[in-house]
Protein backbone atom coordinates (compact mmCIF):
# COMPACT_ATOMS: atom_id res chain seq x y z
CA UNK A 1 0.00 0.00 0.00
CA UNK A 2 1.34 3.44 -0.87
CA UNK A 3 2.52 5.60 2.01
CA UNK A 4 -0.02 8.11 3.29
CA UNK A 5 0.92 11.78 3.42
CA UNK A 6 1.09 11.49 7.20
CA UNK A 7 3.59 8.62 6.97
CA UNK A 8 5.77 10.48 4.46
CA UNK A 9 5.79 13.62 6.58
CA UNK A 10 6.94 11.67 9.62
CA UNK A 11 10.21 10.94 7.84
CA UNK A 12 11.03 14.67 7.96
CA UNK A 13 9.04 15.40 11.09
CA UNK A 14 11.84 16.55 13.41
CA UNK A 15 12.87 19.46 11.13
CA UNK A 16 9.31 20.41 10.23
CA UNK A 17 8.19 20.23 13.84
CA UNK A 18 11.13 22.27 15.14
CA UNK A 19 10.22 25.07 12.72
CA UNK A 20 6.58 25.02 13.76
CA UNK A 21 7.43 24.85 17.47
CA UNK A 22 9.75 27.84 17.03
CA UNK A 23 6.94 29.79 15.38
CA UNK A 24 4.58 29.05 18.29
CA UNK A 25 7.18 30.07 20.84
CA UNK A 26 7.96 33.31 19.02
CA UNK A 27 4.27 34.22 18.96
CA UNK A 28 3.80 33.40 22.65
CA UNK A 29 6.96 35.30 23.64
CA UNK A 30 5.81 38.42 21.81
CA UNK A 31 2.42 38.21 23.50
CA UNK A 32 4.05 38.17 26.94
CA UNK A 33 5.45 41.64 26.32
CA UNK A 34 1.91 43.01 26.40
CA UNK A 35 -0.94 42.80 28.94
CA UNK A 36 -3.53 40.04 28.52
CA UNK A 37 -6.63 41.30 26.75
CA UNK A 38 -10.06 40.79 28.30
CA UNK A 39 -11.04 38.73 25.29
CA UNK A 40 -12.53 35.34 24.43
CA UNK A 41 -10.65 33.66 21.59
CA UNK A 42 -12.78 30.95 19.93
CA UNK A 43 -11.12 28.88 17.25
CA UNK A 44 -12.34 26.06 15.00
CA UNK A 45 -9.60 24.16 13.25
CA UNK A 46 -11.56 21.25 11.75
CA UNK A 47 -13.38 22.47 8.67
CA UNK A 48 -13.46 26.24 8.70
CA UNK A 49 -16.87 26.78 10.33
CA UNK A 50 -18.02 27.42 13.87
CA UNK A 51 -20.26 24.46 14.60
CA UNK A 52 -21.80 22.64 17.52
CA UNK A 53 -20.36 23.65 20.89
CA UNK A 54 -18.46 26.65 19.54
CA UNK A 55 -21.50 28.01 17.73
CA UNK A 56 -23.66 27.67 20.86
CA UNK A 57 -21.03 29.37 23.05
CA UNK A 58 -20.45 32.18 20.55
CA UNK A 59 -24.20 32.79 20.31
CA UNK A 60 -24.57 32.93 24.08
CA UNK A 61 -21.62 35.29 24.53
CA UNK A 62 -22.91 37.70 21.90
CA UNK A 63 -26.30 37.72 23.62
CA UNK A 64 -24.79 38.19 27.09
CA UNK A 65 -25.44 41.52 28.86
CA UNK A 66 -21.68 41.64 29.49
CA UNK A 67 -20.98 41.29 25.73
CA UNK A 68 -17.26 40.47 26.03
CA UNK A 69 -14.78 41.04 23.23
CA UNK A 70 -14.79 38.03 20.92
CA UNK A 71 -12.22 36.86 18.42
CA UNK A 72 -13.52 33.95 16.35
CA UNK A 73 -11.32 32.21 13.80
CA UNK A 74 -12.33 29.45 11.45
CA UNK A 75 -9.34 29.04 9.16
CA UNK A 76 -7.12 26.01 9.23
CA UNK A 77 -3.46 26.58 9.91
CA UNK A 78 -2.45 26.22 6.26
CA UNK A 79 -0.74 22.84 6.53
CA UNK A 80 -3.54 20.97 4.82
CA UNK A 81 -3.73 23.10 1.72
CA UNK A 82 -2.22 22.36 -1.65
CA UNK A 83 0.64 24.04 -3.43
CA UNK A 84 4.40 23.73 -3.01
CA UNK A 85 5.43 22.20 0.33
CA UNK A 86 7.77 25.08 1.19
CA UNK A 87 5.05 27.68 0.56
CA UNK A 88 2.58 25.66 2.59
CA UNK A 89 5.08 25.49 5.45
CA UNK A 90 5.71 29.26 5.33
CA UNK A 91 1.99 29.98 5.50
CA UNK A 92 1.62 27.51 8.37
CA UNK A 93 4.51 29.07 10.29
CA UNK A 94 3.08 32.59 10.01
CA UNK A 95 -0.38 31.44 11.08
CA UNK A 96 0.98 29.41 13.98
CA UNK A 97 2.90 32.44 15.27
CA UNK A 98 -0.20 34.64 14.93
CA UNK A 99 -2.41 32.16 16.70
CA UNK A 100 0.06 31.42 19.45
CA UNK A 101 0.19 35.17 20.05
CA UNK A 102 -3.60 35.28 20.27
CA UNK A 103 -3.70 32.32 22.64
CA UNK A 104 -1.17 33.94 24.97
CA UNK A 105 -2.83 37.37 24.80
CA UNK A 106 -6.47 36.35 25.39
CA UNK A 107 -7.96 35.87 28.84
CA UNK A 108 -10.09 32.89 27.66
CA UNK A 109 -9.39 30.47 24.80
CA UNK A 110 -12.01 27.95 23.66
CA UNK A 111 -11.26 25.14 21.18
CA UNK A 112 -13.11 22.01 20.10
CA UNK A 113 -10.27 19.91 18.64
CA UNK A 114 -6.50 19.56 18.32
CA UNK A 115 -5.00 23.06 18.06
CA UNK A 116 -1.23 23.10 17.56
CA UNK A 117 -0.42 26.66 18.79
CA UNK A 118 -1.49 25.73 22.34
CA UNK A 119 0.85 22.80 22.94
CA UNK A 120 4.56 23.59 22.33
CA UNK A 121 4.64 26.54 24.77
CA UNK A 122 4.27 27.03 28.50
CA UNK A 123 0.78 28.34 29.18
CA UNK A 124 0.71 31.93 30.29
CA UNK A 125 -0.56 32.57 33.81
CA UNK A 126 -3.92 34.34 33.70
CA UNK A 127 -5.06 32.61 30.49
CA UNK A 128 -7.80 29.97 30.78
CA UNK A 129 -7.96 27.36 28.00
CA UNK A 130 -11.17 25.36 27.60
CA UNK A 131 -11.43 22.26 25.42
CA UNK A 132 -15.07 21.53 24.54
CA UNK A 133 -14.23 18.71 22.09
CA UNK A 134 -16.29 18.02 18.99
CA UNK A 135 -17.57 14.56 19.91
CA UNK A 136 -19.62 13.30 22.82
CA UNK A 137 -18.93 10.04 24.61
CA UNK A 138 -15.81 7.94 24.11
CA UNK A 139 -16.15 5.91 20.92
CA UNK A 140 -13.18 5.89 18.54
CA UNK A 141 -9.69 6.21 19.98
CA UNK A 142 -8.22 9.72 19.85
CA UNK A 143 -5.40 11.83 21.23
CA UNK A 144 -2.63 9.88 22.91
CA UNK A 145 -4.73 6.72 22.72
CA UNK A 146 -3.72 6.54 19.05
CA UNK A 147 -0.01 6.81 19.79
CA UNK A 148 2.14 5.13 17.11
CA UNK A 149 -0.86 4.17 14.97
CA UNK A 150 -1.00 5.34 11.35
CA UNK A 151 -3.58 7.90 12.40
CA UNK A 152 -1.96 9.17 15.58
CA UNK A 153 1.18 10.88 16.78
CA UNK A 154 4.45 9.16 17.57
CA UNK A 155 7.07 9.56 20.31
CA UNK A 156 9.23 11.85 18.18
CA UNK A 157 6.36 14.25 17.69
CA UNK A 158 5.32 14.15 21.36
CA UNK A 159 8.86 15.06 22.37
CA UNK A 160 8.39 18.41 20.70
CA UNK A 161 4.63 18.82 20.90
CA UNK A 162 2.87 17.43 24.00
CA UNK A 163 -0.49 17.21 22.30
CA UNK A 164 -3.63 18.21 24.22
CA UNK A 165 -1.60 19.79 27.00
CA UNK A 166 -2.32 23.15 28.64
CA UNK A 167 -6.10 22.71 28.97
CA UNK A 168 -7.56 24.05 32.20
CA UNK A 169 -10.94 22.42 31.59
CA UNK A 170 -12.22 19.75 29.22
CA UNK A 171 -15.94 19.09 28.90
CA UNK A 172 -17.20 15.51 28.65
CA UNK A 173 -20.71 14.14 28.48
CA UNK A 174 -20.39 11.69 31.37
CA UNK A 175 -18.15 11.42 34.43
CA UNK A 176 -17.70 7.73 33.63
CA UNK A 177 -15.49 8.58 30.64
CA UNK A 178 -13.41 11.27 32.37
CA UNK A 179 -10.48 8.83 32.92
CA UNK A 180 -10.48 7.99 29.19
CA UNK A 181 -10.16 11.67 28.26
CA UNK A 182 -7.55 12.24 30.96
CA UNK A 183 -5.40 9.47 29.49
CA UNK A 184 -6.01 10.54 25.87
CA UNK A 185 -5.07 14.15 26.68
CA UNK A 186 -2.34 13.46 29.24
CA UNK A 187 -4.31 15.57 31.73
CA UNK A 188 -5.26 15.28 35.37
CA UNK A 189 -8.72 13.76 35.70
CA UNK A 190 -9.67 16.71 37.93
CA UNK A 191 -9.60 18.95 34.83
CA UNK A 192 -12.13 16.74 33.00
CA UNK A 193 -15.72 17.57 33.89
CA UNK A 194 -19.23 16.43 33.04
CA UNK A 195 -20.73 18.91 35.50
CA UNK A 196 -21.58 21.57 32.94
CA UNK A 197 -23.12 19.43 30.22
CA UNK A 198 -22.39 19.66 26.49
CA UNK A 199 -23.44 22.99 24.92
CA UNK A 200 -24.56 21.60 21.56
CA UNK A 201 -27.02 19.25 23.24
CA UNK A 202 -29.05 22.28 24.33
CA UNK A 203 -30.46 22.50 20.80
CA UNK A 204 -31.58 18.86 21.01
CA UNK A 205 -33.58 19.18 24.22
CA UNK A 206 -37.37 19.25 23.62
CA UNK A 207 -38.29 22.90 23.15
CA UNK A 208 -40.05 25.30 20.75
CA UNK A 209 -36.57 26.11 19.40
CA UNK A 210 -35.95 22.48 18.48
CA UNK A 211 -39.38 22.13 16.87
CA UNK A 212 -38.87 25.29 14.81
CA UNK A 213 -35.41 24.16 13.72
CA UNK A 214 -36.73 20.77 12.62
CA UNK A 215 -39.48 22.38 10.55
CA UNK A 216 -37.01 24.77 8.92
CA UNK A 217 -34.49 22.03 8.07
CA UNK A 218 -37.18 19.81 6.58
CA UNK A 219 -38.39 22.73 4.49
CA UNK A 220 -34.86 23.61 3.38
CA UNK A 221 -34.14 20.02 2.34
CA UNK A 222 -37.47 19.62 0.58
CA UNK A 223 -38.73 17.01 3.05
CA UNK A 224 -42.27 18.32 3.12
CA UNK A 225 -44.23 15.10 2.56
CA UNK A 226 -44.98 12.31 5.01
CA UNK A 227 -42.27 9.89 3.86
CA UNK A 228 -40.02 8.39 6.53
CA UNK A 229 -36.53 9.88 6.43
CA UNK A 230 -33.29 7.90 6.80
CA UNK A 231 -30.08 9.79 7.52
CA UNK A 232 -26.94 8.07 6.23
CA UNK A 233 -23.97 9.71 7.94
CA UNK A 234 -20.76 7.66 7.71
CA UNK A 235 -17.45 8.91 9.02
CA UNK A 236 -14.53 9.45 6.65
CA UNK A 237 -11.84 6.95 5.69
CA UNK A 238 -8.10 7.55 5.33
CA UNK A 239 -5.19 8.43 7.59
CA UNK A 240 -4.67 11.89 6.14
CA UNK A 241 -7.28 14.65 6.20
CA UNK A 242 -6.29 15.88 2.75
CA UNK A 243 -7.16 12.44 1.39
CA UNK A 244 -10.32 11.88 3.43
CA UNK A 245 -12.88 9.90 1.44
CA UNK A 246 -16.40 8.61 1.86
CA UNK A 247 -16.90 4.86 2.10
CA UNK A 248 -18.66 3.32 -0.90
CA UNK A 249 -20.54 0.84 1.26
CA UNK A 250 -24.20 1.77 0.89
CA UNK A 251 -26.02 0.45 -2.18
CA UNK A 252 -28.53 3.23 -2.75
CA UNK A 253 -30.45 1.38 -5.45
CA UNK A 254 -30.75 -1.75 -3.31
CA UNK A 255 -32.13 0.34 -0.47
CA UNK A 256 -34.62 2.03 -2.77
CA UNK A 257 -35.78 -1.27 -4.25
CA UNK A 258 -36.88 -2.51 -0.85
CA UNK A 259 -38.20 0.73 0.65
CA UNK A 260 -39.71 2.29 -2.46
CA UNK A 261 -41.57 5.59 -2.32
CA UNK A 262 -42.34 5.37 1.38
CA UNK A 263 -38.89 6.65 2.38
CA UNK A 264 -36.36 9.38 1.63
CA UNK A 265 -32.61 9.00 2.11
CA UNK A 266 -30.61 11.97 3.46
CA UNK A 267 -26.87 11.80 2.71
CA UNK A 268 -24.54 13.56 5.10
CA UNK A 269 -20.84 12.98 4.43
CA UNK A 270 -18.17 13.95 6.94
CA UNK A 271 -17.02 17.60 6.58
CA UNK A 272 -13.48 16.41 5.75
CA UNK A 273 -14.79 14.69 2.61
CA UNK A 274 -14.80 17.17 -0.26
CA UNK A 275 -16.01 14.94 -3.09
CA UNK A 276 -19.72 14.23 -3.45
CA UNK A 277 -21.13 10.74 -3.26
CA UNK A 278 -22.42 9.49 -6.59
CA UNK A 279 -26.20 9.31 -6.68
CA UNK A 280 -27.64 7.05 -9.42
CA UNK A 281 -30.04 8.77 -11.80
CA UNK A 282 -32.73 6.24 -10.91
CA UNK A 283 -32.55 7.38 -7.27
CA UNK A 284 -32.68 11.15 -7.72
CA UNK A 285 -36.18 11.31 -6.25
CA UNK A 286 -35.12 9.09 -3.34
CA UNK A 287 -31.97 10.91 -2.16
CA UNK A 288 -31.36 14.34 -0.65
CA UNK A 289 -27.70 15.36 -0.31
CA UNK A 290 -27.27 17.35 2.91
CA UNK A 291 -23.47 17.14 3.04
CA UNK A 292 -23.08 20.89 2.74
CA UNK A 293 -25.55 21.70 5.49
CA UNK A 294 -23.67 23.71 8.13
CA UNK A 295 -24.83 21.80 11.23
CA UNK A 296 -25.18 18.03 11.43
CA UNK A 297 -27.27 18.35 14.60
CA UNK A 298 -29.89 20.24 12.63
CA UNK A 299 -29.85 17.59 9.92
CA UNK A 300 -30.36 14.91 12.58
CA UNK A 301 -33.60 16.59 13.63
CA UNK A 302 -35.01 15.91 10.16
CA UNK A 303 -34.17 12.18 10.34
CA UNK A 304 -36.56 9.51 11.58
CA UNK A 305 -33.82 6.82 11.41
CA UNK A 306 -30.03 7.09 11.54
CA UNK A 307 -27.67 4.80 9.63
CA UNK A 308 -23.96 5.26 10.29
CA UNK A 309 -20.79 3.28 10.84
CA UNK A 310 -18.27 4.75 13.30
CA UNK A 311 -19.48 8.32 13.68
CA UNK A 312 -19.76 9.84 17.15
CA UNK A 313 -23.04 11.50 16.22
CA UNK A 314 -24.69 8.39 17.64
CA UNK A 315 -24.46 10.02 21.07
CA UNK A 316 -26.39 13.15 20.12
CA UNK A 317 -28.84 11.22 17.96
CA UNK A 318 -29.62 8.92 20.90
CA UNK A 319 -31.02 11.96 22.70
CA UNK A 320 -33.84 12.08 20.14
CA UNK A 321 -34.96 8.57 21.11
CA UNK A 322 -35.10 7.46 17.48
CA UNK A 323 -33.84 4.18 15.97
CA UNK A 324 -30.40 3.75 14.51
CA UNK A 325 -28.47 1.02 12.73
CA UNK A 326 -24.86 0.47 11.70
CA UNK A 327 -23.60 -0.48 8.23
CA UNK A 328 -20.05 -1.64 8.92
CA UNK A 329 -18.73 -4.31 6.53
CA UNK A 330 -15.19 -2.96 7.04
CA UNK A 331 -15.32 -3.19 10.83
CA UNK A 332 -12.22 -5.37 11.18
CA UNK A 333 -10.08 -3.05 9.06
CA UNK A 334 -11.36 0.09 10.79
CA UNK A 335 -10.76 -1.40 14.22
CA UNK A 336 -7.15 -2.14 13.27
CA UNK A 337 -6.72 1.41 11.99
CA UNK A 338 -8.40 3.39 14.77
CA UNK A 339 -9.75 1.11 17.49
CA UNK A 340 -12.60 1.71 19.94
CA UNK A 341 -12.98 2.31 23.66
CA UNK A 342 -15.68 -0.37 23.94
CA UNK A 343 -16.73 -3.52 22.13
CA UNK A 344 -18.30 -2.20 18.96
CA UNK A 345 -20.95 -4.84 18.28
CA UNK A 346 -22.33 -4.95 21.79
CA UNK A 347 -21.74 -1.30 22.65
CA UNK A 348 -23.47 0.57 19.83
CA UNK A 349 -27.22 1.28 20.30
CA UNK A 350 -28.48 -0.64 17.28
CA UNK A 351 -27.91 -3.64 15.04
CA UNK A 352 -24.74 -3.96 12.96
CA UNK A 353 -25.12 -5.02 9.32
CA UNK A 354 -22.64 -6.02 6.63
CA UNK A 355 -24.89 -5.50 3.59
CA UNK A 356 -27.43 -2.98 2.40
CA UNK A 357 -29.97 -5.77 1.86
CA UNK A 358 -29.81 -6.67 5.55
CA UNK A 359 -30.19 -3.04 6.50
CA UNK A 360 -33.16 -2.52 4.18
CA UNK A 361 -34.96 -5.56 5.57
CA UNK A 362 -34.49 -4.26 9.12
CA UNK A 363 -35.87 -0.85 8.22
CA UNK A 364 -38.81 -2.36 6.34
CA UNK A 365 -39.65 -4.66 9.27
CA UNK A 366 -39.63 -1.73 11.74
CA UNK A 367 -38.14 -3.99 14.40
CA UNK A 368 -36.63 -1.11 16.37
CA UNK A 369 -35.24 -1.49 19.88
CA UNK A 370 -35.89 2.00 21.29
CA UNK A 371 -35.27 0.97 24.93
CA UNK A 372 -31.70 0.10 23.87
CA UNK A 373 -31.31 3.61 22.47
CA UNK A 374 -32.69 5.12 25.69
CA UNK A 375 -30.27 3.13 27.83
CA UNK A 376 -27.37 4.25 25.66
CA UNK A 377 -28.39 7.90 25.98
CA UNK A 378 -28.84 7.64 29.76
CA UNK A 379 -25.40 6.07 30.16
CA UNK A 380 -23.72 8.62 27.88
CA UNK A 381 -24.94 11.91 29.41
CA UNK A 382 -24.98 13.13 33.00
CA UNK A 383 -26.59 16.51 32.30
CA UNK A 384 -29.47 17.06 29.88
CA UNK A 385 -31.39 20.12 31.02
CA UNK A 386 -30.92 22.38 27.97
CA UNK A 387 -28.79 24.85 29.98
CA UNK A 388 -25.24 23.60 29.39
CA UNK A 389 -24.15 26.66 27.41
CA UNK A 390 -25.59 29.06 29.97
CA UNK A 391 -23.89 27.18 32.79
CA UNK A 392 -20.48 27.17 31.08
CA UNK A 393 -20.65 30.85 30.20
CA UNK A 394 -21.91 31.99 33.62
CA UNK A 395 -19.74 29.72 35.78
CA UNK A 396 -16.52 29.54 33.76
CA UNK A 397 -16.11 31.96 30.85
CA UNK A 398 -17.33 35.22 32.40
CA UNK A 399 -15.57 34.64 35.77
CA UNK A 400 -12.34 33.81 33.90
CA UNK A 401 -12.65 37.07 31.97
CA UNK A 402 -12.77 38.86 35.33
CA UNK A 403 -9.59 37.09 36.38
CA UNK A 404 -11.29 34.83 38.90
CA UNK A 405 -9.86 31.35 39.57
CA UNK A 406 -11.44 28.43 37.75
CA UNK A 407 -13.82 26.33 39.84
CA UNK A 408 -14.73 22.89 38.51
CA UNK A 409 -17.59 21.20 40.37
CA UNK A 410 -16.72 17.78 41.75
CA UNK A 411 -19.96 16.21 40.57
CA UNK A 412 -22.59 16.92 37.96
CA UNK A 413 -25.88 18.55 38.95
CA UNK A 414 -28.96 16.40 38.82
CA UNK A 415 -30.98 16.50 35.62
Amino acid sequence: MADSVTTRLRRILPVRTIVRVAAARIGATLARTRPIRERVYIVANRDGVLRGNLAEIERALRASPVAPELLCETERDGERGGGLPILSLIVAVVRIAQRSYRVASSRVVIVDDYFFPIYPVKKRSGVTIIQVWHACGAFKRFGRATLESEWGADEIFLKWVPIHSNYDLTLVSSASIAPIYADAFGQSVETISAAFGIPRTDALAPSPRRDATEREVRRRLGLTDDRTTILYAPTFRGADLNEASAPELLDILALRRVLGDRYRLILRLHPFVKSAMRIPDEAKDFVVDASREPDVNEVMLAADILVTDYSSIIFEYALLGRPMAFLAPDLAAYERERGFFFDYRSGVPGPVFETTDQLAEWIDAKSFDLPRVARFAAASFDVLDGRATERLVDQVVLPALRGEPLRIPASAPRR
